[in-house]
């Protein structure tokens, strides 16, 4: 099956919304990356969808870790601070009202404050560590949504008598730990005397995540939301954690023993770029704090946690197979990226595993 007519039959059975997107020249950005608008949302919330070839990886490829990963990140990074600063009003800002909230452990391995400061932009930063009370991966359930405590922060930069505009990268699944950042930042620029005007949120975002973020801004007072996301809006899987471009909900599945298709808000080209390497319901950012090499806590320095999450990947990529290799939309350009992702995935594993020997 030639690839745009099997690209057709996924978007319509998975409806993935590709109909909503316009392109925005943006200058500098690197070869075959591409911006664009994402309509249907209110007017003081504009959403842009960042298509780069360094994000596909990430996001196709569970394997990709450690300093791998964090070239990636730069270079996706990089693409975004270009939008970023022509595409908002960042630019019209005093570097003393250009606030950074560094959402700890994951949120640094973006690499946004590094390619924002190296194209000239200047801010403050502050740091917070919301955190789940019970371990949370693969497991963001609605029960634990009060399970969520402020374990370290740090806003001894964030000016007094300032109108604010604010940048916070990170995963945005469920959207709960930005909620709780924003409004722990909202208290202290409060107490402070200072106004939030506006917000850029940057990573990979889900539909749910933004709508839970940009509800929370507006009740906290930013009069506008920007959202960048990396390839996608993606969907949500029932656990409220795992973040597909398109395919079968492997928690949901566990679960409920019935199959449930997801699928997210991206470009036609987007998802056709996507075709021959993503593998469908796999979760795009993964354990984003895993798969890097050293986390920042705040008061010091953890190495991730890489041999778990190839580990994880291995096994939800074996589920998804299970799941889905009898249905009728299965290609065969799927199973090869099934087997081609196994075998890197299990060689960077064995690698790690000999280092330790």
């Amino acid at each position: 099956m030639q690839h745009d007519n099997l690209a057709d039959k996924l978007i319509e059975t998975f409806r993935v919304k590709v109909d909503l997107t316009e392109d925005i020249d943006v200058k500098g950005l690197s070869p075959r990356s591409r911006v664009y608008r994402v309509k249907g949302f209110p007017k003081d919330c504009e959403v842009y969808i960042l298509d780069c070839e360094a994000g596909r990886e990430i996001a196709c490829h569970p394997h990709i870790v450690g300093e791998g990963l964090a070239e990636l990140a730069l270079s996706c990074a990089k693409d975004a601070a270009k939008a970023i600063i022509e595409l908002t009003s960042i630019s019209e800002y005093d570097k003393d009202a250009i606030v950074f909230e560094h959402v700890l452990r994951a949120a640094p391995g973006y690499r946004l404050h590094e390619a924002l400061r190296e194209a000239g932009i200047g801010f403050r930063e502050v740091w917070i560590r919301p955190r789940y009370v019970i371990p949370s991966y693969r497991a963001h359930h609605a029960a634990d949504e009060k399970r969520i405590e402020i374990v370290y922060e740090d806003f001894s930069e964030l000016p007094r008598r300032e109108l604010l505009i604010v940048l916070k990268p990170d995963t945005e699944a469920s959207g709960r730990t930005g909620r709780a950042s924003l409004e722990r930042l909202a208290e202290v620029a409060e107490e402070k005397n200072s106004a939030l005007e506006e917000l850029i949120v940057y990573g990979f975002i889900s539909i749910d995540g933004l709508k839970t973020i940009y509800e929370a801004a507006s009740s906290i007072g930013f009069r506008r939301t920007y959202f960048f996301a990396i390839c996608n809006l993606t969907a949500l899987c029932h656990n409220l954690y795992d973040m597909p471009l398109y395919g079968p909900d492997e928690s949901y599945y566990s679960e409920k023993r019935e199959l449930r298709l997801l699928g997210g808000i991206t470009d036609y080209e987007t998802f056709t770029r996507f075709l021959p390497e993503y593998i469908p319901g796999a979760d795009q950012p993964g354990d984003w704090s895993a798969r890097q090499t050293t986390l920042y806590t705040g008061y010091n320095y953890e190495p991730g946690d890489i041999e778990k999450h190839l580990t994880n990947s291995i096994n939800l990529i074996e589920r998804l197979w299970s799941i889905s290799k009898n249905q009728e939309w299965f290609a065969r350009i799927h199973e090869e990226a099934i087997r081609r992702e196994l075998e890197s995935l299990r060689s960077v594993l064995a690698s790690y595993r000999g280092q330790k020997k």
